[in-house]
């Protein structure tokens, strides 16, 4: 069943709305009308006690709770626990969202509770959200705006995703754009998703839009991260720009799994009016496998302001790469090792250590490397001082894990040579190495 079904089904109609006039936190708040109403809540325009317009937003998970006059109460004994879990986790994920200052994130003013559940007062946009513009003929914006509203959108989700939040509900009607064209991201799902992980009645209401939601969203308990608003993101200005809404996940997953063609048709190529890199990397984004998506807000962005091309960071990972590739075939195959010569008293020969065999680093030029020389001998006495067998011409490859170098080392007859320290993380990271 889809969550469109899920959620319709338990609504709240506008009968169990608090009435104009009605006054929360000692009268510091007037609600003024109602505004909408979600299966977690209930939304209100208000008035505060400077008589400014703001919005509240009422906890209200109408599957667990009614309203008794101005009252919220849970429906049953059983169900206390539930209720009051997700009061206390969208009161969390207010304080959380009052943290994110941001021209593009509506802000939070305040928190608290009363009537027995929680209220959040918010930011009055005074705007109409995208999927209003989508629908509406009289309503467009055209090719420059749309990519200016995404760039300033993923900067949004890049700081929502810097203090370890995700969005979870990213969508067209949840995008608003005020009079002067700026976009703001509104409606954070976070905190019913995590009731639903809590809640065995909650985890039935899938907190999830079809055709924006990415295909983790529908598996419990499947892993879920930045990935994740990212698809949604993408999502959401596929349907923007080609003005059809992408087909559900689930439903390209099948297909996929099936070894059938996948029913979303790319954008790239079909909208003149954009540059391809733009809606390359739209379509990339929407990627049905999270590992084959743009893994951050921060990704997308440097891939729109290069063009398409690797970031800095991707060049420098490639000159390295390549640098160490180079290094490798250019190191000499050491010499086979020749058996001792045994005299007639059966004592060994012991050939004299030789500091001919060594290797000049002296060409080498790679970001992020520098040489460090290990001691070796000195002298010739200090060599013949040395009473261990000589050791054979060998290369060995040392990877530290946990430390934050690589230490590539060529240990010869004489000794350790040459080290190299390399950025372990730069090396495990890149996809260019191919060792």
């Amino acid at each position: 069943m889809s969550s469109a079904t899920h959620i319709a089904s338990e609504l709240p109609s506008i009968e169990e709305a608090l009435e104009p006039g009605t006054t929360l936190l000692n009268k510091q708040y007037e609600i003024v009308r109602y505004l909408s109403a979600g299966g977690f809540g209930i939304t209100y325009l208000a008035r505060d006690s400077l008589r400014r317009p703001v919005v509240i937003k009422e906890c209200y998970p109408e599957a667990f709770c009614s309203r008794d006059k101005k009252t919220v109460r849970a429906r049953s004994r059983a169900h206390q626990g539930e209720f009051r879990s997700f009061v206390h986790l969208f009161v969390k994920e207010a304080r959380s969202l009052s943290k994110l200052k941001h021209p593009n994130v509506v802000g939070v003013h305040q928190v608290f509770e009363d009537n027995e559940t929680a209220y959040m007062a918010l930011d009055l946009i005074n705007g109409v959200d995208l999927l209003s513009i989508i629908e509406d003929p009289n309503q467009n914006l055209d090719a420059a705006q749309i990519q200016d509203v995404l760039l300033k959108i993923l900067d949004a989700v890049a700081l929502i995703h810097s203090q370890d939040m995700l969005h979870r509900d990213i969508s067209p009607d949840n995008i608003l754009v005020d009079g002067t064209g700026n976009p703001v991201l509104i409606d954070f799902g976070a905190a019913r998703e995590e009731a639903s992980k809590k809640s065995r009645a909650l985890s039935s209401v899938l907190v999830v839009k079809d055709g924006y939601s990415p295909q983790e969203f529908y598996f419990g308990g499947s892993r879920q991260g930045p990935y994740s608003d990212i698809y949604a993101l993408g999502a959401t200005f596929y349907h923007l720009i080609s003005g059809t809404a992408p087909p559900h996940s689930q439903t390209r997953l099948a297909e996929i799994a099936g070894q059938n063609p996948d029913p979303c048709i790319p954008l790239k190529g079909r909208f003149p009016n954009y540059p391809a890199s733009f809606l390359a990397a739209i379509d990339k984004a929407m990627s049905v496998f999270p590992k084959d998506r743009l893994q951050s807000a921060l990704e997308w962005s440097q891939w729109i302001e290069t063009d398409g091309a690797a970031s800095p960071d991707a060049q420098r990972e490639l000159a390295n790469a390549a640098s160490i590739k180079a290094l490798m075939k250019s190191l000499p195959a050491p010499a086979p090792a020749k058996p001792p010569s045994v005299n007639q008293d059966h004592s060994v020969e012991r050939r004299p250590e030789s500091d001919a065999y060594r290797v000049d680093f002296s060409d080498l030029r790679m970001n992020g490397v520098r040489k460090f020389p290990i001691r070796g001998p000195k002298s010739p006495t200090e060599t013949k001082s040395r009473q261990s067998p000589p050791r054979r011409p060998m290369f060995r490859a040392c990877v530290a894990v946990g430390l934050s170098s690589c230490m590539l080392m060529a240990p010869y007859p004489n000794g350790f040579d040459a080290v190299h320290w390399f950025d372990l993380s730069r090396l495990l990271s890149s996809p260019f190495l191919g060792l």
